[in-house]
Order: structure tokens, then C-alpha cells, then sequence
């Protein structure tokens, strides 16, 4: 076996793919031949910015699919041959054997899950961060219901299916072209995120059944959340809005806050990607969900492979062309690159 990577060789420069170590698994470790790598908005931040890059060179990627081809001594709930799904955890161990932008990825036995034939590699590798990211923030606390700002991308689409299959009441919001999108994840209602009464409780003379406010179709609702996937200043300080005239609760925002913003009276704010561990040390929260739901719910069908990816074919060589995408923005759809051959 021969492997290749896309590595990065200095900050704010262009993937470069060549010839990279294979490394065996150790004993709590699989080896996978990745089949489909996901395009995240964090390759993006870290090809601009160097972002939680510690050195050079270094391989990107956190998404990954493909068949098991070793595993580790100590490895029991999986054998060579079988389809997973995988986060790769490269960001956070800092070695590039655990980056995902390469044809061969070292994967820690906990951060996979096997997936059925009727999944195409495709569709699933759309899930592994945008699930754990979900769930980080969806069961930080118990929500009745739950406003989901942002409900078209993956991380939203994972959060909607995950507070349905909760129990959860969902709202959404997203743009108007991709209403019928999110509708399909069965929200109670979704609600145009560029309408200014969206948040708003509107006069009668403004008001119409076809435009309802997010704060009237919360009425009698136990709303105590917002799960803020874009995270921006402007669409935290809505979720807060909206919350306020709820009576009050926490957003959980995906991105970090590098700047101050004093929120709305009542109104707090939990930030961050996925955790590795518990604060007792144990597994993290998403990774229970990850662990006892995820693979039943592709083969159930209460979990969906959403949103649709965008596929490019032809290897690692496309790499920076679906992180060029994703720099773009790409709505209601995920940048994949198909690595089978």
C-alpha cells in the first residue's frame, strides 16, 4: 500500500499532494482507505489563517469514509473490510497520520462508526463533524424546544434530526430558497432568516398567516434554547432576541467568540466545537450520541446523510478545489471528494 496526502506547507498557501508515510495502527487504532473526504469550513479557516496548526507540514481533513484495511491488538468492534465513517482527529492530536486529507487515515477505534451497504460512501461522510458539533451543543442542556438558526447546513441538518429524534419541537431558519429543503427534515416550521419579522412579534396590520413570527409560533412552547450554527454577531444577538420574548434561555454557538457581545437580558451563551473528553474524563457527550445512535439511525432511516454532498471525482487532487468551494459558500449541500480507485 502506497499513500498520498494533500499537505499544507506554509500558512495561506495551495495543497500540494505527494507521497506521505503509511503509519500502522496502534493498539486502540484502525487504519481505513478512505473512499470520500468531506470539505469543512474549518479546511478553509485553516488554509487562510493558519488556524490550530501548531507546524508544518500539515495534513487538513476531519471527515472520512472508507473500508477498514488494519486494526489495532486491542481493536474489538471492528474488522478489516468493514465500511466506517470516521472523524479524524488529526486537529487535535496534532499528527499528520490522523489528518483526513489522504488516502490512508489512522483513526482512534472511538471516532468510527460502520455504516450499511444501502449508504453510499458518498452520502455518509457528509456526517462526522456536523454530528458531533450538533450534539455538543444540542444536549449541553435539556431543551423542549429548540430554535435552530441556520438549519440548511450540515451542522443544522444534524441538530434538526437529533432533537427530532429527541422529541424535541423544532424551529428553523434558513433562506427562502432552501425552505423546502429544511421542511423535509420535518421541522414544526422553518422561517426565512432574511424577513425583518422573523424574530419579531408584528402588528396585525403587517402580520398574515403566511408570515408568522418566530416569537407567535412559539406560543405555549417550552422554548429554553437556540442552537446558532452560523454564529455570527448579527444572527447570535437574533437567537437572543427571539429568546428574550420566550422568557429566556441559552444559545450554543459553534464558533468561537474572539470579540465581546453582551446578549440580551436572560439570555446566555455556551461556544465551541466538539470535546474529546467528558469533564470527568470520560466520553464526551456527542460521542454517546455518535456511539448508540448514529449507526442505527442510517439503518433505520431516523437519521438522514443530509445535506446532499456535492461530489467531485478525479482523487486528492481536487482537495483545493472543494476547499476553494467551501470558501465560496455553499448552501444546503457539502463539498465531497471521492477518492475510490
Amino acid at each position: 500500500m502506497e499513500n498520498k496526502a494533500g499537505f499544507l506547507l506554509s500558512p495561506n498557501t495551495m495543497l500540494e499532494i505527494k507521497s506521505a508515510p503509511l503509519t500502522h495502527p496502534t493498539e486502540n487504532e484502525i487504519l481505513i482507505r478512505n473512499h470520500a473526504i468531506a470539505v469543512n469550513p474549518l479546511e478553509r479557516a485553516q488554509q487562510d489563517t493558519g488556524a490550530l496548526i501548531s507546524s508544518y507540514p500539515y495534513i487538513m481533513g476531519l471527515d472520512n469514509v472508507g473500508n477498514i484495511v488494519e486494526v489495532g491488538s486491542a481493536v474489538t468492534n471492528f474488522n478489516e473490510g468493514d465500511r466506517v465513517v470516521a472523524l479524524a482527529a488529526g486537529v487535535v492530536r496534532g499528527n499528520p497520520t490522523h489528518g483526513g486529507f489522504q488516502l490512508y487515515t489512522v483513526i482512534l477505534e472511538r471516532y468510527a462508526v460502520c455504516i450499511p451497504d444501502s449508504v453510499p460512501f458518498t452520502n455518509a461522510v457528509v456526517l462526522p463533524v456536523a454530528l458531533a458539533t450538533a450534539a455538543s451543543g444540542l444536549f449541553e442542556s435539556i431543551y423542549l424546544a429548540i430554535l435552530v438558526w441556520g438549519g440548511s447546513s450540515s451542522v443544522g441538518s444534524c441538530a434538526i434530526q437529533l432533537a427530532k429524534a429527541a422529541g424535541l419541537t423544532v424551529f428553523a431558519t434558513a433562506s427562502a430558497k432552501n425552505f423546502e429543503y429544511v421542511k423535509d427534515l420535518r421541522v414544526s416550521q422553518v422561517f426565512d432568516y432574511n424577513e425583518p419579522y422573523v424574530v419579531a412579534r408584528v402588528s396585525k396590520r403587517t402580520h398574515t398567516a403566511a408570515l408568522p413570527s418566530l416569537v407567535e409560533a412559539a406560543h405555549g412552547k417550552n422554548v429554553v434554547g437556540g442552537y446558532d450554527v452560523i454564529s455570527s454577531h448579527a444572527t447570535t444577538l437574533a437567537c437572543g432576541q427571539f429568546l428574550q420574548a420566550v422568557g429566556g434561555g441559552k444559545i450554543f454557538c459553534t464558533r468561537p467568540d474572539y470579540t465581546p457581545l453582551e446578549l440580551q437580558e436572560g439570555v446566555t451563551k455556551a461556544q465551541g466545537q466538539p470535546q474529546h473528553a467528558a469533564d470527568d474524563g470520560g466520553p464526551p457527550i456527542w460521542h454517546r450520541v455518535w456511539a448508540d445512535f448514529m449507526g442505527e439511525g442510517l439503518e433505520t432511516g431516523k437519521l438522514r446523510p443530509k445535506p446532499e454532498p456535492v461530489v467531485l471525482e478525479g482523487g486528492l487532487e481536487r482537495l483545493q478545489e472543494g476547499v476553494d468551494m467551501v470558501r465560496k459558500d455553499v448552501s444546503a449541500q457539502k463539498v465531497v471528494v471521492e477518492v475510490t480507485g
